[in-house]
């Protein structure tokens, strides 16, 4: 006699076969339904593959300071100096000033001030124009600039013509009553002359600048000492003096040897056409002195280890109203650090095979791509035509570029890739 079969063993054999032809279904689905609804998520990684190859290639870390000048000035070339004591070497990029030198822990820029009070200085940036550079035309015994002539004794100033006229002369320094030493060199550095001397006491540095009848001195304790610095200078044939509105009028040439004593950072010798203005960094003391036919200058200083002090002597054309804005003091904006395009790399990349940009953003041989790249600086367009028919998926990327006058301008990057 036989046994009823149990319903119970078999819903377990149903439910084994049902499991077994679910799993049979999820395997082929995964190998040949999903690469079909794939294309997003994959088209996405292709365009992360892309943005990250113009990181790499086209973008670059570019420090930026900016410096500011009160406005009084138009000069096309005016001698900007501010301290600087970032690692940056040499750049011929600033903003309206092409370029710069950074020596003794400050920076040095010519300014266009008739176009603009506020300065903006990349490192490093590479500029698709560059203007030739004005050379500063000096050598250890003198430095030139139009009718300006500035004569060297063992690097230190000896005498200055401006206009073809002899305006300074017998110029000389003593440290503590003891003449300053004559250890000392030249350098030449593109638009910056620089007359040194390295000596026990002080350090003294005179700088000329290209397209420019200005000489900058800057003094240093060499020993960590305090010194007492006395400048004498004889100008020729000025009329007038003028230290500020109520003290100024005409040069007194019947002083005799006796001197007019002022505590002053601004001292401006002039007349009809020209002026030797004398300006310090803080005030100090300036006496006024006159003979038979020349006024007579003795600037005296007390120098303070680890203190920096700073005297001009500009050579300018028109009378005092033309130099009021003196002495230049910049104000000096804090470093950033910004993340742009490069305009030389866009350019650069033009060159680029396809394979070879492939191989580079390390992008799929199967698959291809197309960037455009537009701005008011540079345009550029990589990789192939994009068809018209494809599953196509598109990024844009926006991003900053300097231009040709080292202004910050939009630039849109648009990815396509199938």
């Amino acid at each position: 006699m036989f046994k009823k079969r149990s319903k119970k063993g078999l819903s377990h054999v149903d439910w084994a076969m049902s499991l077994a032809i679910f799993l049979l279904y999820l395997a082929w689905f995964f190998i040949f339904v999903k690469p079909m609804f794939s294309p997003a998520s994959s088209l996405d990684v292709l365009l992360d593959i892309l943005d990250d190859g113009l990181e790499d290639n086209l973008f670059e870390e570019t420090e930026r300071i900016r410096v500011f000048i009160s406005e009084g000035l138009d000069n096309e070339n005016e001698p900007v100096v501010i301290p600087f004591t970032e690692d940056w070497s040499y750049s011929d990029i600033t903003h309206t000033a092409e370029h710069f030198v950074i020596d003794e822990q400050k920076m040095f820029f010519l300014a266009d001030l008739s176009n603009s009070s506020t300065f903006s200085i990349y490192y490093p940036h590479e500029s698709l124009r560059v203007t030739g550079m004005m050379p500063v035309i000096a050598d250890d015994d003198s430095a030139h600039y139009d009718t300006f002539h500035a004569g060297f004794d063992d690097y230190l100033l000896e005498d200055v013509y401006f206009e073809d006229d002899l305006r300074i002369i017998s110029f000389d320094v003593e440290v503590d009553d003891t003449e300053l030493d004559d250890v000392g060199y030249f350098e030449n550095d593109t638009f910056l002359a620089k007359y040194k001397r390295a000596t026990d006491d002080i350090n003294l540095t005179q700088y000329l600048f290209a397209e420019n009848s200005v000489i900058y001195t800057y003094m240093r304790s060499a020993d960590f000492r305090n010194h007492s610095v006395q400048v004498d200078l004889t100008a020729f044939n000025y009329t007038y003096f003028y230290l500020d509105p109520s003290r100024n009028g005409e040069v007194d040439y019947s002083i005799g040897p006796g001197c007019v004593y002022y505590e002053s950072d601004f001292l401006d010798l002039y007349d009809a056409s020209s002026g030797l203005l004398i300006t310090a960094d803080r005030n100090i003391t300036i006496a006024l002195c006159a003979n038979d036919t020349n006024p007579y200058v003795r600037l005296e200083l007390d120098v303070e280890a680890g203190e920096e002090y700073n005297i001009n002597y500009i050579l300018h054309q028109g009378g005092v109203d033309s130099v009021l804005a003196y002495p230049i003091k910049p104000i000096v904006g804090v470093t950033e650090t910004l993340s742009t395009v490069s305009a030389e790399k866009v350019s650069l990349m033009k060159n680029y095979d396809y394979a070879y940009m492939k191989q580079l953003f390390g992008f799929p041989k199967d698959r291809d791509f197309n960037i455009t790249v537009s701005s008011d600086v540079v345009d550029a367009t990589y990789g192939v035509e994009q068809p018209l028919v494809a599953d196509i998926y598109a990024r844009k990327v926006e991003g900053v570029i300097i231009d040709e006058r080292f202004e910050p301008r939009r630039v849109l990057m648009t990815l396509t890739v199938w």
